[in-house]
């Protein structure tokens, strides 16, 4: 099976995206030392928060843009 062969890109960016939420999540909590037992309000893990919700919202909807894109090139050259 080769990636053209591929019918969507949809399940590779969802799972790409919970991946790096997880991964951004985790870091956020780490960061801010909830698994010790206490919750310290550091900026920098609320940025990465932000940046992982942002991040996997940009991969999905990229996904089905370009999905989009290839179906509609797809459906003209026929």
């Amino acid at each position: 099976m080769s990636i053209l062969d591929m019918k969507s890109l949809r399940p590779l960016a969802s799972t790409a995206a919970v991946i790096v939420l997880l991964m951004c999540i985790y870091s956020f909590l780490l960061g801010n030392k909830v698994f010790d037992g206490k919750f310290e309000n550091e900026a920098i893990t609320w940025y990465i928060l932000a940046k992982g919700i942002f991040c996997s919202v940009a991969l999905i909807a990229l996904a089905r843009i370009i999905d989009l894109m290839i179906e509609r090139m797809s459906g003209a050259s026929r």
